[in-house]
């Protein structure tokens, strides 16, 4: 969703990277939550037959999988590659590899894509010239990470803002950065691409739903941390949850925002 591997992991490690026995299923409603809005976007590079794609972070595998039932020829790369073993079967060819350690697995692809991992990076701007450098002349990357301004929005304020702050709170501990959607643009121009470009999307999410529970996931997978810090009680995690859990109440997701940008040169001389 690829929801995200870690390349280049912070002092302190990734901070989905436990044994939270739904993981997989979190990883699941997040490509539900999200894959819809990534798959428009890509399709709008024209990903098809003859097109070479690299997916960086492929965590369960969903965009990977979209991109081969395109036509095009797909390499994907994460630190655990053991929720997308299934990709094999389609053709994909995967690799487990911490980009930042061993390197961007291949070169020449059209398009690079990564969706909710630069953001968990500490050494942000080497991961994205790697990704650069493994671009033909003429090839786009597309970065999508989230911005938090709008996580949990209501008509009426924020839902449980203590509990989303402390859940922003552990995940800032772990190297998370709360607003990495913007800062791709910033790293995609000092990367040398060119025709840059970023627009954010939110969804409105309404509680009970398999999106709902994404976010209930979410909190429920830093629950431990948040109450053994002492950032929140575990009333308050439950009173959450049962906000999360009613049909009767919608919030805003966080702003996922989408950069493209192109690298510069012939792309017939590639």
């Amino acid at each position: 969703m690829a929801e995200p591997a870690v390349f280049g992991r912070p002092a302190i490690s990734y901070v989905f990277g436990t044994s939270f026995a739904r993981e997989q299923e979190r990883l699941a409603l997040g490509e539900l939550l999200w894959d819809p809005g990534t798959t428009s976007r890509l399709a709008a590079l024209g990903i098809g037959p003859g097109t070479r794609c690299l997916e960086v972070g492929v965590g369960h595998g969903s965009i990977a999988g979209w991109l081969a039932e395109q036509g095009a020829a797909v390499t994907a790369v994460d630190i655990d590659i053991s929720r997308a073993l299934w990709l094999r079967q389609h053709g994909i060819s995967l690799h487990e590899a911490d980009v930042l350690r061993d390197g961007v697995p291949g070169t020449g692809y059209h398009v690079v894509h990564a969706r909710l991992v630069v953001q968990h990076l500490a050494n942000r701007r080497d991961a994205v010239r790697r990704m650069v450098a493994a671009l033909r002349p003429g090839g786009h990357l597309v970065l999508e990470d989230t911005d938090t301004a709008t996580t949990l929005a209501t008509a009426d304020g924020v839902l449980r803002p203590r509990v989303r702050d402390a859940a922003y709170t552990v995940m800032a501990e772990s190297g998370y950065h709360p607003r990495c959607g913007l800062l791709d643009v910033d790293l995609a121009v000092a990367a040398g691409l060119v025709d840059v470009r970023a627009e954010g999307r939110a969804e409105v999410v309404t509680g009970g739903t398999p999106q709902g529970r994404w976010f209930a996931l979410w909190l429920e997978h830093l629950r431990p941390a948040m109450v053994g810090r002492g950032l929140v009680s575990e009333a308050e995690v439950d009173a959450a949850l049962a906000d999360l859990a009613d049909p009767e109440v919608r919030w805003l997701s966080q702003v996922m925002i989408t950069v493209v940008g192109r690298k510069g040169g012939d792309e017939q001389a590639a």
